[in-house]
């Protein structure tokens, strides 16, 4: 049966070639595996670090709204702050009600944001530089870092952090 599109193994072929949310994944893949990579010694992976840095920077959070800012599962969310918790970086504690909790970083996992940002900024400069080892990974694919690498608001909140993004990015 003939298609407008081609026949199947030339429709295979475009979709392997071509789809941007195939390429996106191995962006990702890649870029996960150079900060894990890094953050290896410390004793803890990237997915780690964004959990950390965002329950110090809004915390104490529910890991309901952690998951929504992350754009994680709730699985993913629960096994990995369950290993966080046991490491003692995170503090999972009652929340407004009895039904909610509430995560908080502890001083452990405080001292390890902090021991952290240095390997952080200098493979976070790594990838943006196209002079970099890594050929400027984001330029290669044609994405620029914006002004100060973040999005702001004016008054020094993150774009990233509003209420509006995770609303956009659960479609609410």
């Amino acid at each position: 049966m003939m298609s407008p599109y081609g026949t199947p193994k030339e429709i295979a072929r475009q979709i392997t070639n071509d789809c941007i949310a195939r390429r996106l994944r191995q962006i990702n893949r890649m870029v996960t595996r150079l900060y894990d990579d890094a953050l290896r010694p410390l004793g803890f992976t990237i997915n780690q670090l964004n959990i950390l840095a965002t329950i110090v920077s809004r915390g104490p959070i529910s890991p309901g709204q952690l998951g929504q800012m992350l754009g994680m599962e709730k699985s993913t969310i629960s096994r990995t702050l369950d290993r966080m918790c046991k490491h003692g970086w995170i503090d999972i504690g009652p929340g407004k009600d009895k039904r909610s909790q509430s995560l908080k970083a502890t001083p452990t996992g405080r001292q390890l944001l902090i021991t952290a940002a240095p390997v952080w900024q200098a493979l976070q400069a790594n990838v943006l530089d196209s002079t970099a080892e890594h050929n400027g990974l984001l330029a290669v694919f044609g994405i620029t870092a914006q002004d100060g690498d973040a999005a702001s608001d004016g008054n020094g909140e993150d774009d990233f952090y509003g209420d509006d993004f995770a609303a956009d990015f659960y479609g609410q």
